[in-house]
């Protein structure tokens, strides 16, 4: 347990500067894009990355997680499941491109056809190095893995902010992931080809167990991903591509904090807790200490992007990006019940539960398809809020029920374990609310820097006086 715990700690550290260093690029690319590109543009995008991710659960088949789950698997066995992960990759690109005319007919843009083509290139690409991704996850070893992401995103927004500028225009954003996922596969089959080179061997009985576990997984991933893309498709198709493009950036600059935090700790959690599942005590504290974890970082982003969502997104974006602004302050509303039930996935992973992960999503993406259609005759706000009463209205409480069932996990101890920071985090917005309407502000430069630093300090200077154990406790883990 100690190597475990010190490889986990090293792991969180390095997963922590991936994804810090790949956010600040995929800002910068934004910021640069925004400014080159129209919205509909965005929208396009949009689209394309939603086929990308159906492709993606498709092509995974929920193999990455049935081999981390499963701590005795084989050459022979590893060997074989790449070969089925190249060939399903092969496969579903075809299928991409043959596909390309429909979608691009529906949402009635020619420009559809091509960028879906470019993008089942890229997904083939990835399939060459999933498999070496998905085992260094699962020995722990994320100092190699994170610099190969970091090489491969760097890569990637520099191609897109190249031709941008050389006039590719909404192909430029293409082309980045193209390059990143090219390069990615290459590094990691050069890091890993001598460890884990996959034999010229595929035998069904060498799949069978995993493909029984990850047909769950795949269904899982698809319901998952197609609940949370449900808004982006009907956007684009009722509202037409603008809108797309308005919502899409407010919902990708939302999530750009959860997708810095919180893979930083869950994706060192979820082997961890796999090697530990059959400790149902330890599960719990583990995974509570890990939700107060991302709560005193999340908590006041969230609160705080809501108070500050007028001159972020005018600083970051540019002048044109107004009709967004509220629309980010729903969605970050949103943002935090993301954040506080995204960890209950490594926990259903860890113990074997991925048929309770898949029946979660059915009801999600029926609550989802109903909050859409509904919140739809609002335009893009109605969109985002019929999405938070969902989510608040029923996922959330039915979390409860679930983290019961798997670890004997009480509601209160749950709620105890994050809202210490939420009162912080709301006596924050509480301060700085009145502050933001009283001052005439010179620019919004100045208001968004000053109106951060004043709410840091607020929040921090309460957890230091009401939660100081917790951060000594925090601390001395991150020194550990």
């Amino acid at each position: 347990m100690f190597s475990i715990r010190k490889k986990a700690i090293s792991g969180t550290k390095w997963t922590g500067l991936s994804n810090a260093v790949i956010t600040a690029l995929q800002l910068l690319q934004f910021a640069v894009l925004a400014r080159l590109l129209a919205p509909e543009d965005f929208g396009l995008i949009a689209i394309i990355m939603v086929v990308i991710g159906f492709a993606q659960a498709f092509g995974d088949m929920g193999i990455s997680n049935a081999i981390i789950y499963r701590q005795d698997a084989t050459r022979e066995e590893l060997s074989s499941l790449y070969w089925l992960s190249v060939t399903t990759g092969l496969l579903i690109a075809v299928f991409l491109v043959l596909s390309s005319r429909m979608v691009s007919n529906f949402y009635a843009d020619n420009r559809l056809n091509w960028l879906i083509i470019i993008a089942a290139v890229s997904f083939l690409a990835t399939s060459f190095g999933q498999q070496f991704q998905v085992l260094l996850q699962k020995e722990l070893m994320f100092t190699t893995l994170s610099k190969a992401e970091m090489a491969a995103s760097s890569a990637g927004v520099a191609v897109s902010i190249v031709t941008a500028f050389a006039g590719q225009g909404v192909f430029s954003l293409s082309w980045g992931v193209f390059a990143n996922s090219v390069l990615k596969s290459v590094i990691l089959a050069a890091v890993c080809w001598k460890r884990w080179r996959p034999l010229l061997r595929f035998r069904l009985n060498d799949i069978r167990k995993y493909v029984s576990f990850g047909l769950f997984q795949m269904g899982e991933r698809l319901l998952n991903y197609f609940g949370g893309q449900l808004d982006k498709l009907f956007i684009g198709y009722l509202l037409g591509m603008e809108s797309l493009g308005y919502y899409s950036i407010s919902y990708q600059l939302m999530m750009r904090p959860l997708q810095v935090v919180n893979p930083v700790i869950t994706r060192v959690a979820l082997p961890v807790f796999a090697k530990m599942q059959s400790d149902d005590d330890g599960l719990r504290k583990g995974y509570l200490e890990l939700l107060s974890a991302l709560s005193i970082v999340l908590m006041p982003v969230y609160m705080g992007l809501i108070v500050v969502a007028d001159p972020l997104l005018t600083v970051f974006l540019g002048e044109g990006w107004g009709s967004a602004v509220e629309v980010f302050k729903i969605l970050s509303v949103l943002g935090f019940f993301y954040f506080i039930g995204n960890p209950i996935g490594s926990l259903l992973i860890a113990k074997g539960r991925a048929d309770l992960g898949f029946y979660l999503n059915v009801l999600m993406i029926i609550l989802y398809a109903a909050a859409i259609w509904l919140g739809s005759y609002w335009g893009i706000n109605g969109i985002a809020w019929g999405l938070v009463f969902a989510t608040a209205g029923v996922l959330f409480p039915t979390g409860f029920a679930v983290r019961w069932m798997l670890v004997k996990m009480r509601p209160l101890e749950f709620l105890k374990s994050f809202s210490p920071f939420l009162s912080f985090s709301i006596l924050m917005a509480v301060c700085l609310l009145p502050l933001q309407r009283i001052i005439n502000w010179p620019g919004k430069a100045g208001e968004l820097v000053i109106l951060s630093l004043t709410g840091f300090i607020i929040y921090a200077a309460a957890v230091l006086v009401w939660q100081r154990p917790f951060v000594k406790r925090l601390g001395l883990m991150i020194r550990s």
